[in-house]
């Protein structure tokens, strides 16, 4: 720890305690409930503050509002939108465990996995607000004023039941920076939509009220030096929102010269050269390439020149993501997701058919050597695999990432075949999380049962040990095939080194994944394929159907089970959405063996009058002197 470091730590532990005092005087607080709101641009302004953005707004309908009794509206809830009617507004308790958390000094209320009250994520997400931007967007589809007003209506009383139920610094909503500064973009957002509505003095005083207090909040608690990550950049946003939007507030030229020079320096280092992000999240990702889009949107809305910093992580980070995705509602599973948003699952910032098209070239072979993936792109009914070579996650203890070592997923027209299976919980219950986040819950090879890397049991995100996974050679036409070859020492402390290579025949449409642990001695092999499909065990593999076609898939090299939810492995599960699971085909391919062993996975479309997939020796052989030679 350098010198810097260790005085940001005491800088951040002196103010907690400052903090602590301001509230057990209840004297020198830096901030008021009651503000004449008329002295603020934002409350006063008939005009919108904030840009324009793209929504895509299909899956919101009128009929998502009921009416009752002429005085409440409620949101329907969905998925995506975490909304709230007004007889559920109990910010403290935990969904899961319908317990409540205690409202005391945030600091002092234990939340870590083990906690006696639950997975404080799911509490988080609502207090978020972000349904508030919700109400807005449901509220635009008509013109009738009177469900504009109903609509409003709901939204001035879940922002004055959270401020009368979220004592500054008391609660678990205060325990992360990040998700203050998420609630405070949002809010923002939400009622800068519905400005006209008539919003009553009172609700445009807490909103004040609720900026000034979570950006000076946020300024103290930055997380840097080591906490540095996604919290840093939502941090940075949400400075930069409180300066620009109201300038009026005392520390406002502080908030926003701070927030634009850390985040400048640190979407630099979160989003990767190549637009990925360390963390190796794409939902992560997808949040803060969003962040960095919603302030360079805001800064030239209001005729600021941008960092380029964050302008240009904007732009590769976008191109990344819609290099996987053709929207953020069907991003790749790849590491830890909470299923969280920069503002709201309706905005389409950062995706086509917005304000841009996507920079990257039409090519076979897309690599993403920084991050750590690579894309094969198939002909159009032969679908698309990503083969994932890069490191395990942020440096230090590895947050967020999962044992996906040599990875591969499978898209076939639009839907995920082979397929990553999730996070599932991040708290609740270890048994799962250990499982999700393991090796056999990804498309690779375990060895004698334990993970390519070393789970810190301690934590529910930390790893004790990590690997190197490392992108070794790869053609983009040979005779005919792309093909890509990797490798990765997880297993290293066993002596054993573990090689993949993907191919694609363009010929014929066909897929193989070869693979190779080399080593000595005998040891326990098992390959996981993760099925998101009908299956059918034949007794030459397994075969799936989708979008008309089948499609065999073959595994040589040992003797193939199929799984499907088992409990005690575990084995054979899929998490679609934070907190939930359900079971998943999963095929397995295990052997007890010397080494070096060789496993070869043939995928191939069943077809009348086909040829039989015949094995490239010269193909193989050249991948074996490949190994030989590294």
């Amino acid at each position: 720890m350098n010198l810097g470091e260790s005085l940001y730590r005491i800088r951040r532990r002196a103010s907690l305690v400052g903090m602590w005092i301001k509230l057990c005087t209840g004297h020198g607080l830096p901030f008021y409930k009651t503000v004449n709101s008329e002295n603020f641009t934002f409350c006063r302004s008939k005009l919108s503050c904030l840009p324009l953005l793209p929504w895509d707004c299909a899956d919101l309908k009128l009929s998502n509002l009921t009416i009752q009794d002429d005085k409440q509206v409620y949101v329907i809830p969905n998925s995506a939108s975490q909304a709230i009617s007004a007889h559920d507004l109990c910010w403290h308790k935990a969904p899961d465990s319908e317990r409540y958390w205690p409202l005391k000094f945030f600091a002092r209320i234990p939340f870590a996995p083990g906690n006696p009250i639950g997975d404080i994520q799911l509490a988080w997400a609502r207090s978020r607000l972000q349904n508030l931007v919700t109400f807005s967007l449901i509220g635009n589809l008509t013109d009738d004023l009177y469900i504009k007003r109903q609509v409003t209506r709901q939204m001035e009383k879940i922002i004055l039941s959270w401020i009368s139920a979220n004592p500054w610094l008391k609660g678990v909503n205060y325990i992360s920076t990040m998700e203050c500064a998420l609630r405070l973009i949002s809010i923002c957002h939400a009622f800068d939509r519905v400005r006209n509505e008539k919003i009553s003095p009172q609700t445009w005083q807490a909103l004040v009220y609720l900026v000034h207090s979570h950006a000076y909040f946020i300024r103290r608690r930055l997380c840097l030096f080591a906490y540095a990550g996604n919290h840093t950049l939502g941090e940075c946003a949400g400075l930069i929102y409180a300066g620009i939007l109201f300038p009026e507030l005392p520390d406002a030229k502080e908030w926003l010269a701070v927030g634009l020079k850390i985040m400048a320096k640190e979407a630099n280092v979160q989003i990767l050269p190549d637009g990925g992000n360390r963390e190796q999240s794409f939902r992560y990702l997808a949040m803060m390439v969003d962040l960095c889009g919603l302030v360079t949107c805001l800064l030239k809305h209001h005729g600021r020149s941008t960092p380029s910093g964050i302008e240009q992580a904007w732009i590769r980070g976008r191109n990344f993501l819609q290099a996987f995705a053709s929207s953020p509602d069907n991003l790749p599973a790849v590491g830890d997701s909470d299923d969280g948003y920069a503002l709201s699952p309706y905005l389409r910032l950062s995706w086509k058919n917005c304000f841009y098209k996507s920079e990257l070239p039409d090519q076979s072979l897309q690599i993403f050597a920084a991050s750590g993936y690579s894309k094969i792109l198939g002909a159009e009914n032969h679908g698309d695999m990503r083969f994932s070579h890069g490191k395990l996650g942020l440096a230090n203890t590895f947050g967020h990432g999962h044992a996906d070592a040599l990875s591969i997923c499978w898209d076939l027209d639009r839907k995920s075949l082979l397929v990553d299976p999730g996070t599932y919980l991040y708290d609740g219950d270890s048994h799962f999380r250990h499982y999700f986040r393991g090796t056999s819950a990804h498309n690779t090879i375990v060895v004698d049962d334990t993970d390519q890397a070393l789970q810190n049991k301690e934590t529910a995100f930390g790893w004790s040990r990590a690997y190197t996974a490392k992108l070794i050679w790869h053609s983009e036409n040979l005779n005919g095939k792309t093909v890509i070859l990797a490798n990765h020492n997880g297993y290293a402390d066993s002596g054993v080194m573990h090689w993949r290579a993907l191919v694609y025949d363009h010929h014929f449409g066909r897929w193989m994944i070869w693979d190779r642990i080399d080593g000595t001695s005998e040891h326990a092999l098992a390959m996981h394929w993760h099925v998101d499909a009908h299956v059918e065990m034949t007794s030459d593999g397994i075969v799936i159907d989708c979008a008309g076609k089948s499609w065999l898939v073959s595994v040589q090299g040992g003797k193939s089970y199929l799984y499907r939810g088992n409990e005690q492995l575990p084995l054979g599960w899929i998490s679609r959405k934070y907190g939930a699971k359900e079971p998943l085909n999963t095929l397995r391919t295990e052997i007890r063996t010397c080494l070096p062993h060789e496993f070869l996975t043939l995928i191939n479309p069943i077809e009348e009058n086909q040829t039989e997939f015949s094995i490239d020796d010269n193909l193989v052989n050249m991948l074996r002197s490949k190994c030989v030679e590294t």
